[in-house]
């Protein structure tokens, strides 16, 4: 299993699922990366594309608020227990100084080329599952998506 999920990672889609089985897309059409290296590292950022420049002064709070909530990146090492099907990523850095130290556990599983982690957040209204659907960059899409 490990050898199947190191490599980098593009972001097809992030999908939250409520309790009740309704979905949002809490990132809207969200972008992201993922790596994981043969040496336990592993680095993830996903964004909501249509963020709103901080530059501007009369937006310029609500619009920092917007950058960072809608934006999830950090870094740090990582394990895997194929027993349980998860991954468990031990945040070294992040956006979020809460995160930092912490640990965050995703079940994982592959279909196909794709890798699906999925994360269960619990809301006063009841349990929230995050699904984020990756596919591995070849070495081609990665030299085309270098600037």
């Amino acid at each position: 299993m490990l050898h199947r999920l190191v490599g980098t990672w593009t972001l097809l889609s992030y999908d939250s699922i409520r309790a009740d089985g309704s979905t949002d897309k809490p990132f809207g059409e969200a972008v992201g990366r993922l790596t994981y290296d043969e040496l336990g590292h592993m680095s993830g950022q996903v964004m909501r594309p249509d963020r709103l420049p901080i530059s501007r002064p009369d937006n310029g709070i609500r619009n920092l608020r917007a950058a960072y909530t809608g934006y999830i990146a950090y870094f740090g090492t990582y394990e895997v227990d194929p027993a349980r099907s998860t991954v468990v990523h031990h945040v070294h850095g992040a956006l979020n100084p809460a995160w930092v130290g912490g640990h965050q556990v995703r079940r994982m599983r592959f279909d196909g080329d794709l890798l699906i982690l999925e994360a269960d957040i619990e809301r006063p209204e009841g349990v929230l599952r995050h699904v984020l659907t990756w596919r591995r960059l070849t070495d081609q899409a990665q030299k085309r998506e270098s600037p």
